[in-house]
Protein backbone atom coordinates (compact mmCIF):
# COMPACT_ATOMS: atom_id res chain seq x y z
CA UNK A 1 0.00 0.00 0.00
CA UNK A 2 1.51 3.31 -1.11
CA UNK A 3 -0.51 5.68 1.04
CA UNK A 4 0.16 5.20 4.76
CA UNK A 5 -2.97 7.21 5.55
CA UNK A 6 -5.30 5.00 3.52
CA UNK A 7 -7.19 3.36 6.38
CA UNK A 8 -7.35 6.54 8.43
CA UNK A 9 -8.88 8.29 5.41
CA UNK A 10 -11.55 5.59 5.25
CA UNK A 11 -12.45 6.18 8.89
CA UNK A 12 -12.52 9.94 8.32
CA UNK A 13 -14.62 9.76 5.16
CA UNK A 14 -18.13 11.12 5.13
CA UNK A 15 -20.93 9.97 2.85
CA UNK A 16 -20.27 9.96 -0.88
CA UNK A 17 -22.57 12.95 -1.39
CA UNK A 18 -21.63 15.32 1.44
CA UNK A 19 -23.98 18.16 2.29
CA UNK A 20 -23.01 21.74 1.60
CA UNK A 21 -22.52 23.61 4.86
CA UNK A 22 -23.49 27.26 4.62
CA UNK A 23 -21.79 30.09 6.50
CA UNK A 24 -23.46 33.05 8.15
CA UNK A 25 -20.94 35.62 9.32
CA UNK A 26 -21.92 37.67 12.35
CA UNK A 27 -18.89 39.94 12.68
CA UNK A 28 -21.13 42.98 12.21
CA UNK A 29 -23.54 41.82 14.94
CA UNK A 30 -21.97 39.33 17.36
CA UNK A 31 -18.52 40.75 16.69
CA UNK A 32 -19.50 44.20 17.90
CA UNK A 33 -20.58 42.71 21.22
CA UNK A 34 -16.91 41.92 21.92
CA UNK A 35 -15.43 44.24 24.57
CA UNK A 36 -13.71 47.19 22.94
CA UNK A 37 -14.94 46.47 19.41
CA UNK A 38 -16.89 49.18 17.63
CA UNK A 39 -16.78 49.73 13.88
CA UNK A 40 -17.45 52.90 11.94
CA UNK A 41 -20.08 52.71 9.22
CA UNK A 42 -17.31 52.84 6.61
CA UNK A 43 -15.66 49.84 8.26
CA UNK A 44 -18.98 47.96 8.43
CA UNK A 45 -19.51 48.44 4.70
CA UNK A 46 -15.92 47.41 3.91
CA UNK A 47 -16.27 44.28 6.08
CA UNK A 48 -19.52 43.37 4.34
CA UNK A 49 -17.84 43.65 0.93
CA UNK A 50 -14.90 41.51 2.05
CA UNK A 51 -17.18 38.86 3.53
CA UNK A 52 -19.14 38.76 0.29
CA UNK A 53 -15.88 38.37 -1.64
CA UNK A 54 -14.95 35.43 0.62
CA UNK A 55 -18.23 33.79 -0.36
CA UNK A 56 -20.22 33.65 2.87
CA UNK A 57 -23.89 32.85 2.36
CA UNK A 58 -25.36 35.33 4.82
CA UNK A 59 -24.14 38.45 6.63
CA UNK A 60 -25.81 39.45 9.87
CA UNK A 61 -26.12 42.98 11.23
CA UNK A 62 -28.39 44.54 13.85
CA UNK A 63 -30.04 47.83 12.87
CA UNK A 64 -31.85 48.07 16.22
CA UNK A 65 -28.64 48.83 18.14
CA UNK A 66 -28.29 52.47 17.06
CA UNK A 67 -29.07 54.92 14.29
CA UNK A 68 -25.55 54.32 12.94
CA UNK A 69 -26.18 50.57 12.73
CA UNK A 70 -29.49 51.23 11.01
CA UNK A 71 -27.85 53.46 8.41
CA UNK A 72 -25.11 50.87 7.87
CA UNK A 73 -27.74 48.17 7.40
CA UNK A 74 -29.59 50.23 4.80
CA UNK A 75 -26.38 51.03 2.93
CA UNK A 76 -25.13 47.42 2.93
CA UNK A 77 -28.49 46.15 1.67
CA UNK A 78 -28.30 48.65 -1.20
CA UNK A 79 -24.90 47.29 -2.30
CA UNK A 80 -26.51 44.34 -4.06
CA UNK A 81 -24.13 41.78 -2.57
CA UNK A 82 -24.50 38.09 -3.36
CA UNK A 83 -24.84 37.19 0.32
CA UNK A 84 -28.17 37.57 2.06
CA UNK A 85 -28.15 40.46 4.53
CA UNK A 86 -29.87 39.32 7.71
CA UNK A 87 -31.35 42.09 9.86
CA UNK A 88 -31.13 40.95 13.48
CA UNK A 89 -33.39 41.98 16.35
CA UNK A 90 -35.58 40.86 19.21
CA UNK A 91 -38.77 38.88 18.83
CA UNK A 92 -40.83 42.05 18.84
CA UNK A 93 -42.96 43.62 16.13
CA UNK A 94 -41.15 46.95 16.50
CA UNK A 95 -37.84 45.27 15.67
CA UNK A 96 -39.38 43.60 12.63
CA UNK A 97 -40.61 47.03 11.58
CA UNK A 98 -37.05 48.35 11.76
CA UNK A 99 -35.92 45.53 9.46
CA UNK A 100 -38.71 46.44 7.05
CA UNK A 101 -37.67 50.10 7.12
CA UNK A 102 -34.19 49.00 6.02
CA UNK A 103 -35.67 47.15 3.01
CA UNK A 104 -34.39 43.85 4.37
CA UNK A 105 -35.44 40.60 2.74
CA UNK A 106 -34.17 38.47 5.64
CA UNK A 107 -34.62 39.13 9.33
CA UNK A 108 -33.62 37.24 12.45
CA UNK A 109 -35.50 37.31 15.74
CA UNK A 110 -34.32 35.95 19.07
CA UNK A 111 -36.16 35.05 22.24
CA UNK A 112 -34.84 33.40 25.39
CA UNK A 113 -36.67 30.15 26.12
CA UNK A 114 -34.73 28.75 29.08
CA UNK A 115 -36.40 29.07 32.46
CA UNK A 116 -33.68 31.39 33.75
CA UNK A 117 -34.19 33.75 30.79
CA UNK A 118 -37.96 33.65 31.11
CA UNK A 119 -37.96 34.25 34.86
CA UNK A 120 -35.05 36.61 35.45
CA UNK A 121 -34.65 38.52 32.17
CA UNK A 122 -37.93 38.56 30.27
CA UNK A 123 -40.24 37.98 33.24
CA UNK A 124 -42.80 36.15 31.16
CA UNK A 125 -44.30 32.67 31.30
CA UNK A 126 -43.59 29.83 28.90
CA UNK A 127 -47.01 30.34 27.37
CA UNK A 128 -46.33 34.03 26.80
CA UNK A 129 -42.97 33.21 25.23
CA UNK A 130 -44.57 30.67 22.92
CA UNK A 131 -47.21 33.18 21.83
CA UNK A 132 -44.58 35.86 21.25
CA UNK A 133 -42.48 33.52 19.12
CA UNK A 134 -45.40 32.54 16.91
CA UNK A 135 -46.68 36.11 16.61
CA UNK A 136 -43.22 37.35 15.59
CA UNK A 137 -42.87 34.75 12.84
CA UNK A 138 -46.39 35.32 11.56
CA UNK A 139 -45.86 39.10 11.56
CA UNK A 140 -42.61 38.84 9.60
CA UNK A 141 -44.08 36.42 7.07
CA UNK A 142 -47.20 38.55 6.61
CA UNK A 143 -44.91 41.41 5.57
CA UNK A 144 -43.02 39.34 3.02
CA UNK A 145 -39.86 38.72 5.04
CA UNK A 146 -37.88 35.53 5.34
CA UNK A 147 -37.16 34.89 8.98
CA UNK A 148 -34.69 32.94 11.05
CA UNK A 149 -35.75 32.42 14.64
CA UNK A 150 -33.17 31.94 17.39
CA UNK A 151 -34.31 29.95 20.42
CA UNK A 152 -31.94 31.84 22.70
CA UNK A 153 -30.30 29.80 25.46
CA UNK A 154 -31.87 26.73 23.91
CA UNK A 155 -29.08 24.49 25.20
CA UNK A 156 -30.30 25.16 28.76
CA UNK A 157 -34.02 25.04 27.98
CA UNK A 158 -36.28 22.20 29.05
CA UNK A 159 -36.21 19.88 26.00
CA UNK A 160 -39.97 19.40 25.81
CA UNK A 161 -40.53 23.15 25.75
CA UNK A 162 -37.70 23.65 23.25
CA UNK A 163 -39.39 21.25 20.84
CA UNK A 164 -42.79 22.81 21.49
CA UNK A 165 -41.47 26.22 20.46
CA UNK A 166 -39.67 24.83 17.40
CA UNK A 167 -42.77 22.98 16.23
CA UNK A 168 -44.97 26.03 16.73
CA UNK A 169 -42.75 28.38 14.75
CA UNK A 170 -42.31 25.75 12.05
CA UNK A 171 -46.09 25.65 11.66
CA UNK A 172 -46.12 29.47 11.60
CA UNK A 173 -43.82 29.43 8.55
CA UNK A 174 -40.34 30.14 9.91
CA UNK A 175 -37.63 29.75 7.26
CA UNK A 176 -34.74 28.75 9.53
CA UNK A 177 -34.24 27.97 13.21
CA UNK A 178 -30.98 28.80 14.98
CA UNK A 179 -29.85 26.57 17.85
CA UNK A 180 -27.48 28.56 20.07
CA UNK A 181 -25.21 27.59 22.92
CA UNK A 182 -25.73 31.06 24.32
CA UNK A 183 -23.52 30.79 27.40
CA UNK A 184 -20.86 28.58 25.81
CA UNK A 185 -21.48 25.64 28.11
CA UNK A 186 -21.68 22.73 25.67
CA UNK A 187 -19.07 20.10 24.84
CA UNK A 188 -19.07 18.49 21.36
CA UNK A 189 -21.15 15.46 22.37
CA UNK A 190 -23.63 17.77 24.09
CA UNK A 191 -23.93 19.97 21.01
CA UNK A 192 -24.50 16.90 18.86
CA UNK A 193 -27.29 15.66 21.13
CA UNK A 194 -28.83 19.15 21.38
CA UNK A 195 -29.07 19.52 17.60
CA UNK A 196 -30.11 15.90 17.05
CA UNK A 197 -32.99 16.31 19.50
CA UNK A 198 -34.44 19.08 17.34
CA UNK A 199 -33.46 17.64 13.96
CA UNK A 200 -35.39 14.42 14.63
CA UNK A 201 -38.72 16.28 14.80
CA UNK A 202 -38.20 19.47 12.76
CA UNK A 203 -37.92 19.75 8.97
CA UNK A 204 -36.94 23.43 8.86
CA UNK A 205 -33.25 24.06 8.04
CA UNK A 206 -31.17 24.57 11.16
CA UNK A 207 -28.33 26.92 12.11
CA UNK A 208 -25.77 26.45 14.87
CA UNK A 209 -24.54 29.43 16.89
CA UNK A 210 -21.72 28.50 19.27
CA UNK A 211 -19.53 30.39 21.74
CA UNK A 212 -15.95 29.73 22.76
CA UNK A 213 -16.10 30.21 26.54
CA UNK A 214 -14.46 26.84 27.23
CA UNK A 215 -12.61 26.47 23.93
CA UNK A 216 -15.03 24.19 22.09
CA UNK A 217 -16.55 26.54 19.50
CA UNK A 218 -14.98 24.94 16.42
CA UNK A 219 -15.47 21.39 17.69
CA UNK A 220 -19.08 22.17 18.61
CA UNK A 221 -19.71 23.63 15.15
CA UNK A 222 -18.48 20.42 13.53
CA UNK A 223 -20.59 18.33 15.91
CA UNK A 224 -23.64 20.41 15.02
CA UNK A 225 -22.98 19.77 11.32
CA UNK A 226 -22.73 16.04 11.99
CA UNK A 227 -26.07 16.21 13.81
CA UNK A 228 -27.86 17.93 10.93
CA UNK A 229 -27.45 21.71 10.78
CA UNK A 230 -26.63 23.10 7.36
CA UNK A 231 -25.44 26.55 8.42
CA UNK A 232 -22.93 27.65 11.03
CA UNK A 233 -22.28 31.13 12.39
CA UNK A 234 -18.80 32.63 12.32
CA UNK A 235 -16.99 35.88 13.05
CA UNK A 236 -13.65 37.21 11.83
CA UNK A 237 -10.94 36.15 14.30
CA UNK A 238 -13.64 34.66 16.52
CA UNK A 239 -14.59 37.99 18.08
CA UNK A 240 -17.87 38.11 19.95
CA UNK A 241 -19.56 38.19 23.30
Amino acid sequence: MKDPNHYADIYNAYEKNPRKIRVLDSTLREGEQHPGVSFTNKQRIQIAWMLDYFGVDQIEISPVVSTDHKEATKTIIKQGLKADIVSHGRALKEDIDISLSCDAKWCAAYLGISDIHLKDKLRITREEALDRAVETVEYAKSHGLKIRFTVEDGSRAEPEFLLKVCKAIEEAGVDRISLPDTVGIMRPIGMYNFVKTVKEVIDVPLDAHVHNDIGFAVANAFSACDAGVDQIHTTIDGIGE
